[in-house]
C-alpha cells in the first residue's frame, strides 16, 4: 500500500473508515449520540487532532473532499475537519443504532 495515501487519506470516507477503525465502542456510542451543540463543543478539540492528522490543510484531496460533501465551492480547514466529523456521526448512526444505556 502506499503509506502516503494510508496516513493521508484523499477522501472524507477513507478519513471515516480510517476513524471507525481506531474507536472504542464506548467512544462510537458517545458520539452517536451527540447532539449539534455537544458535536460542536467536542469539534473545537477534536477537531485540532482531525487537521493535525490527515494534514488540513496541505492534504488537497481531502479539502477537495470536504467540499463536495458539504457542497460548497470554498472551505477552511476547519470547516474541513467539521465535515469529516458530520460525516463520522452519520455514518455511526446509519449503522447499528448505538444507544446510551443506563
Amino acid at each position: 500500500m502506499n503509506y502516503f495515501l494510508d496516513k493521508f487519506p484523499p477522501t472524507v470516507e477513507k478519513v471515516v473508515d480510517k476513524l471507525l477503525v481506531d474507536m472504542t465502542f464506548a467512544d462510537k456510542t458517545r458520539l452517536a449520540n451527540m447532539n449539534e451543540t455537544a458535536l460542536v463543543r467536542f469539534h473545537h478539540a477534536y477537531g485540532i487532532f482531525l487537521r493535525n492528522e490527515f494534514r488540513l490543510p496541505g492534504n488537497d484531496p481531502l479539502m477537495k473532499s470536504c467540499m463536495s460533501a458539504a457542497s460548497v465551492k470554498t472551505i477552511t480547514p476547519e470547516q474541513a475537519s467539521y465535515v469529516i466529523l458530520k460525516q463520522l456521526q452519520k455514518r455511526l448512526l446509519r449503522g447499528n443504532t448505538l444507544k446510551v444505556i443506563k
